[in-house]
Formats: C-alpha cells, structure tokens, sequence
C-alpha cells in the first residue's frame, strides 16, 4: 500500500483478493513490472492505473496522483525526455486517428445520409480478416492495435455488450502492456472512456467516445457501401 492508494506488483497479483481490495475504499494502482501477461482478468479490471516497467519517477508520480484524484491530468512538460517523447509519440499517433474521425464525421454529416446498416456482424468479418495478415505477413510489422480495439468496441457496442479492460487487452492480441498503454493513450485523445460498472464497482469497462462511436459508423457506412457489403 502506498499512502492513500493501493500498488501492487504483478508478480504478487496471484495472491491478492480484488475483494479485499475493494471493500477498502481505495483506488488500486498495478505495476506492470514483469509477467504482465499472466494477471487475472478481475485485477485488470478493477485497477485505477497502471505503472510500466520504463516509467520514470515523475510518471509514477502522476499515475499515483490520477489514480486517488481521478480528474488529475498527467502533464507531459513534467516528465524526463525519454518519458516525454514516448509519451508524446503514442499521443500523437492517437490524435492523428482522432482528427481523421473527426474529419470523416463531419463529412458524412454532409453527404447524403446512407441507409445501409451496419451491425457488428461486418465488423467481427473485418477483425478476422485483419487477423489473416500474420499468416502472410510478420505479426510485428501490424504491431499497432489502435484500429483493432476501435472495430471491436464498434461491434460491441453495437451488441450492446460491456467491454472490461481485460477483453479490450485480448482483442487488440497484442501484450497486455502494450494494449494498455494504447488504452491509455487513446483516452487521453479523446477517443476512449473508462466507466465504472454500477452493478460492480471492482470492475471498470472501455467504451467509446460519442464522437469516436459517430465517426466509426459513418466510417463503415462508407466501407460498406464502397465494397457492397452487409
């Protein structure tokens, strides 16, 4: 325990109840320090932040302070370089997907409006064909899942089903720590929204944004239509 906030290591996340955890009130931080891969779902779901092996101390710091004061904003101009430019370099990568939705939006708002539907049947065809690419191609060489974990949030929304964190990790089928870190920089682009269960407070899901969800069905629409797909 770390003053007000809960750390744990992920190499003792076997041996942690989430329920104790949860009945004491506080916000958990995990550290992904090793074997991050192998924590229960329950853990990830129910972590406030999360700590990866290279963050320095002002990032740990930061985590710590959004943690225990959820609308804290980390601020990239307090961090070492080294922090800062991967910081900013995931950041920057998540606001060019943000601003080509956003421009995609805004001009299927002023196309005619498309009647062809889209359901989370084309989306999961589409996930699978992207999964068909490593029997041709090196899985490193498509080792961004930011477009993966949107399309499968589509198609989950569409469902109407909740998202854990965990089930976003596996969909992106990329390493947990890779996963979260596009979880969290995908957030803080405005795309991502983390809401706590209210029929479970241990558990946190992902969901999109209004803006994302918009932008991501103009978007299909538009697939749909150019590849006579339904």
């Amino acid at each position: 325990m770390a003053g007000d906030c809960w750390l744990v290591e992920s190499g003792e996340a076997a041996a942690i109840a989430v329920d104790d955890l949860a009945r004491s009130g506080l916000p958990l931080v995990v550290a992904l320090t090793g074997g991050a891969d192998a924590i229960d779902a329950p853990l990830l779901d129910s972590a406030d932040g999360f700590i990866f092996a290279d963050d320095d101390e002002a990032v740990v710091a930061a985590v710590f302070r959004a943690a225990i004061a959820p609308d804290t904003v980390l601020v990239v101009s307090d961090l070492s370089d080294g922090t800062a430019r991967m910081i900013n370099a995931l950041s920057a990568e998540a606001g060019r997907i943000s601003d080509q939705l956003a421009r995609l939006a805004e001009a299927q708002r002023e196309a005619p409006p498309s009647t062809r539907p889209v359901d989370a049947v084309l989306i999961r065809r589409m996930l699978r064909l992207r999964r068909d690419r490593a029997r041709f191609f090196p899985a490193d060489i498509f080792a961004d899942p930011a477009w993966d974990m949107l399309l499968d949030l589509t198609a989950a929304q569409l469902e109407g089903r909740l998202v854990p964190v965990s089930s976003l990790c596996i969909a992106a089928d990329v390493p947990t720590t890779t996963a979260l870190r596009w979880v969290r920089s995908l957030t803080e682009a405005g795309l991502l929204e983390r809401r706590m269960d209210p029929a479970d407070a241990r558990r946190s899901h992902i969901l999109l944004s209004d803006d994302a969800s918009s932008a991501m069905l103009s978007y299909l629409r538009m697939f749909s239509e150019a590849f006579s797909l339904r």
